[in-house]
């Protein structure tokens, strides 16, 4: 296994934390894994005031299980959560993933974004948006910026794609007409409606939520995939009757308080990885 941290841009502290396997694993008497691998780049909630260590080991050992190799960024929250840049450090992620597929044992072709909560806001922001020239503009000035102080980690990255290949946006925030104007989550956010987004530009996605969200409304995921359906975009879409918000991959291990752990929500980590295979085997074909 390796690890390694990116910083991606120091004035933010946007970082993108590597969590895979190389492309050779082998036991004596067992054939070498040679193919490169799916990468899930996950995007933890937190209501763009912190990153929830919940959302993010957790969810990257549960899909290193399934084989794909994981990706933990930690995007501008806070003063600085304002638009465009969570929506900036999640293209760059992509695109740095991408360019540097190779050496990460990744297959460019095969990048998922995944996020929970705020996080599936900026993966839904991303799905979106990815060909926004707004966005562009803002990539290219900011990498141009960092460049010419030395940071040296979004050298080339425009030439690669900042689509992903699917998206898992999981109990998420996908517009802000719910939300009362006083909360301090309007003021933070950047407040952009990804339902009124969603066109057939927009990837494939997975779609998951709990009836028992007290947070984020359950009607956010209905409406988002309403509108896929819509534009005709492939989904998959799983409402599990019981789980409050935060469950992260709802195991025991991410969750301390065992008495609100539904029993069957765990099972929208392998539902999501087969799909996400066979997703990525259809983008191929």
């Amino acid at each position: 296994m390796r690890t390694f941290t990116v910083e991606m841009n120091p004035d933010r502290e946007v970082t993108l934390e590597a969590i895979l396997f190389d492309r050779a694993l082998e036991y004596d008497g067992m054939p070498v894994v040679e193919d490169p691998r799916p990468a899930i780049i996950i995007c933890p909630g937190g209501g763009y005031e912190m990153l929830s260590q919940r959302e993010d080991n957790p969810a990257a050992v549960a899909f290193l299980r399934h084989g794909f190799n994981t990706f933990i960024l930690r995007y501008s929250i806070r003063e600085h959560a304002s638009y465009p840049n969570p929506l900036v450090d999640a293209a760059r992620a992509v695109r740095w993933v991408r360019a540097h597929a190779e050496d990460l044992g990744v297959d460019p072709a095969s990048i998922a974004v995944m996020g929970f909560s705020a996080g599936g806001h900026v993966t839904a922001m991303l799905g979106t948006q990815w060909q926004n020239a707004e966005l562009q503009a803002a990539e290219r000035a900011e990498y141009e910026a960092l460049a010419g102080r030395g940071v040296d980690a979004n050298a080339g990255l425009m030439e690669h794609s900042s689509r992903p290949d699917a998206i898992i946006p999981s109990y998420a925030v996908f517009n802000f007409d719910w939300i009362p104007e006083e909360s301090r989550l309007l003021h933070r956010a950047p407040t952009v409606d990804c339902i009124a987004g969603v066109s057939d530009s927009t990837p494939p996605a997975f779609v998951w939520t709990t009836g028992e969200d007290e947070i984020v409304p359950p009607s956010q995921s209905l409406r988002f995939v309403a509108a896929m359906a819509e534009a005709g975009v492939p989904f998959e879409y799983h409402h599990f009757a019981h789980g409050v918000h935060g469950l992260g991959v709802a195991d025991p291990l991410s969750n301390a308080d065992r008495a609100t752990l539904p029993e069957n929500a765990h099972a929208w980590v392998d539902l999501a990885a087969r799909w996400l295979r066979a997703t990525f085997e259809g983008n191929s074909s």
